[in-house]
């Protein structure tokens, strides 16, 4: 009996020699292969055009989280309450990115901001959908991208047969105006080892536009703030730094944009869609978070997203809307109007946020 009692906790020291050792190469593996971009890196001007923004002309902006064609009506996704981590089928990629096209062409924008654009991920069935855009809009535009999302394989969030796998994703610019220099600026802040390896790395987007017979620039920031940030640790560390940026391009008297999904109830919005009980609550930002010279660009009479805890029903009770998406335009432009397009969610989780605006002469 005890020869066999021996053998016994030999085979399963052996065991739990070769499970360490197994998970020792697979995390070894991940902190290698680790995404770690710089804290600024100058990104490719794609197609860049000629015409410079000018004074006091309407120019249109439209932000919208497309959430990579794979957050249409059909979908839930597990850290919402759901079950899912991607669409069934290819086929249903397609679908809700022929729907988020049409969107972008029925409303045309001279500028536009989007988030959560997949180049080569798992969960949109490795589609480019940067490249699909960018041919859609044509030679008119420009387009800048940065990532938000790369990594090589991600293990979770539901199972060995649902999972993420390969993330290649970010956010994307395209203007018809001339852009004078665009640069990726990572957001402070991480997630602790090793979940940080195969996580998100937040960035803002900053393009700098020369403006026609003006010394100023206009200064166009594309952003998708932190989500799932239980003690709002990285929300606050990322807050403050576009702060101090915000106060930076303020001093140097620029005209400045700042769109895209915040993650985060605008103090206009509070209390406008109410999170039910035991839901995902945004965030709410400061009342006082905006620096002297800036007003926020939302409307608050639609909802810019819903939560992803069951496929898309209106009537149903469990369905929650939030107002997290839109801008934070200077003073030193007229803001004209601002709409949430209301597509009742039929191709991404978020409605797109329109914006027209004019820099006012100096």
């Amino acid at each position: 009996m005890k020869k066999i009692l021996i053998r016994i906790t030999k085979i399963l020291l052996m065991v739990i020699v070769a499970l360490v050792l197994v998970a020792a190469i697979v995390l070894g593996y991940f902190t290698i292969v680790e995404y770690k971009p710089k804290d600024v890196e100058p990104l490719t001007i794609n197609n860049n055009v000629e015409t410079k923004v000018a004074l006091n002309q309407e120019i249109s902006i439209l932000t919208f989280n497309i959430g990579y064609a794979g957050l249409g009506k059909d979908e839930d996704f597990v850290l919402d309450g759901g079950t899912k981590s991607r669409p069934d089928s290819k086929e249903v990629v397609e679908h809700y990115l022929d729907g988020i096209k049409s969107l972008l062409t029925e409303h045309p924008s001279d500028i536009y901001l989007l988030q959560e654009v997949d180049l080569n991920s798992r969960r949109s069935y490795f589609i480019n959908e940067a490249n699909e855009i960018q041919e859609l809009l044509g030679d008119v535009y420009n387009s800048t991208f940065a990532y938000n999302y790369k990594a090589k394989f991600v293990p979770f969030p539901v199972s060995f047969t649902n999972f993420l796998g390969k993330v290649e994703s970010g956010i994307m610019t395209l203007t018809k105006y001339q852009v004078k220099s665009s640069h990726r600026y990572q957001l402070p802040g991480a997630f602790a080892w090793p979940v940080r390896t195969v996580n998100l790395k937040r960035a803002m987007m900053v393009n700098v536009l020369p403006i026609k017979n003006s010394n100023k620039e206009l200064i166009v920031v594309n952003l998708h703030l932190s989500a799932y940030d239980g003690d709002g640790s990285l929300r606050a560390q990322e807050m403050q730094m576009l702060k101090e940026f915000l106060n930076e391009q303020a001093s140097k008297g620029n005209y400045v944009i700042v769109g895209g999904d915040f993650n985060q109830t605008f103090p206009e919005a509070k209390g406008v869609f109410p999170a039910k009980p035991g839901y995902y609550v945004a965030y709410p930002i400061d009342d006082d978070f905006l620096p002297s010279g800036y007003t926020f660009g939302i409307d608050i009479t639609r909802p810019s997203c819903r939560l992803l805890n069951e496929p898309y029903n209106k009537t149903s009770p469990n369905t929650q809307y939030y107002i997290i998406d839109g801008f934070i335009v200077s003073n030193n432009i007229r803001i004209n109007k601002v709409e949430t397009i209301d597509h009742d969610f039929q191709y991404s989780d978020h409605n797109p946020v329109s914006l027209s605006i004019q820099l006012l002469s100096e």
